[in-house]
């Protein structure tokens, strides 16, 4: 079966060669791009192992697709299930062997905006055509849906449309020079807006679709926390984050200009908390007074000789010198006038 399907090695149980080779006639996988490249391989995957006997000035014989395309699901099953029965298997035996071995896979999707291209492939190799995810930085869409790409763990590898050379990226990776395109930028200056935000600076707030939403909602608690400690602006959330060794999602520092969009875009106010004036230690919060149930009695006032009324209060306060003994008079008659003026006494004569 596998002999009848061409399957005699591993890339031919999953694609079938779409030309023969003009100078031996052998069935090759044919690759050319829009400027004039032409590419035979023997097999597909790294590490894309060409075609010996033919060159880019001659032309493939029969007919030729664009690219190479993976065979429909059903036969990719009965190929696999005549593979183990032979006794010299194509596909590697073992799981150590598996893991390690580079594996076909077929594009099935592609988002590429803000110099970002987020791929997803589908196994070619496994039953249940297991789909991994992969996102990497570039000028321009690298791969379209059906491009076959080679995969190893975390890995991955395909060729490039216009050099039709490999390209071995891991997630993440970057195929664009952002530092020349943002030569011009200076990161100190705060912008005046979001849409400000240039394409190439996304990378900086997620990666993939709704990278930007999901990064900066994931630093919002941080920045609210921020915000409740009084770091707020543009300036001190760039130190602060830098500080506190958070990256951007591109894993650069952060600077004032990538601190303000972060800010907006997450919506967090950026309004200092109003702060209660402190306490010394040791003092208690003063309470209001509250009105004496019991008014205090008004002294009682007291007449002194000279017929004047004086608080008790002041008598206490203005104490009268003591004037000598000497110089007290203790005629009858004169104590008898000054007491008369009160209206208390009269004096009457002893004769009469």
């Amino acid at each position: 079966m596998l002999k009848g399907y061409g399957a005699t090695s591993y890339s031919r149980c999953f694609v079938s060669p779409n030309a023969s080779c003009p100078v031996c006639g052998q069935p090759v996988y044919f690759y050319a791009n829009e400027h004039g490249s032409r590419v035979f391989f023997d097999e597909l995957g790294k590490p894309w192992a060409k075609h010996p006997c033919t060159d880019n000035e001659r032309p493939a014989s029969g007919s030729v697709r664009t690219r190479p395309s993976s065979r429909p699901v059903a036969e990719i099953k009965e190929i696999l299930a005549a593979e183990q029965k032979i006794e010299q298997r194509i596909l590697p035996v073992g799981r150590k062997a598996r893991r390690d071995a580079w594996k076909l896979a077929v594009v099935v999707e592609v988002h590429f905006a803000d110099f970002g291209m987020e791929v997803h492939v589908e196994d070619l190799s496994s039953q249940n055509h297991q789909k991994y995810r992969f996102f990497i930085y570039c000028d321009q869409p690298l791969l379209v849906e059906g491009d076959l790409v080679s995969r190893r763990r975390e890995t991955f590898s395909f060729l490039h449309p216009q050099s039709l050379e490999d390209t071995t990226v891991v997630n993440g990776d970057r195929l664009v020079d952002f530092e020349a395109l943002e030569k011009d930028i200076d990161p100190s200056i705060i912008p005046g807006d979001v849409s400000e935000l240039l394409p190439s600076e996304r990378r900086h707030f997620g990666s993939g679709s709704g990278g930007t939403a999901k990064m900066s909602g994931t630093l919002r608690s941080v920045l609210e926390d921020f915000a409740k400690k009084g770091i707020v602006g543009s300036k001190l959330v760039s130190h602060y984050l830098n500080e506190t060794g958070r990256a951007t999602a591109d894993g650069s520092p952060w600077t004032p200009r990538l601190a303000f969009f972060l800010i907006v875009l997450s919506g967090v106010s950026q309004e200092k908390p109003v702060r209660q004036k402190k306490r010394t230690a040791g003092s208690k919060p003063q309470k209001a007074r509250k009105p004496n149930a019991r008014a205090k009695k008004r002294p009682r006032s007291s007449v002194n000789l000279s017929g004047n009324s004086v608080s008790q209060s002041a008598k206490k306060t203005h104490k009268p010198r003591s004037e000598p003994a000497a110089r007290l008079s203790s005629d009858v008659d004169e104590w008898a006038r000054m007491l008369s003026r009160l209206g208390r006494v009269s004096r009457t004569d002893d004769d009469n």
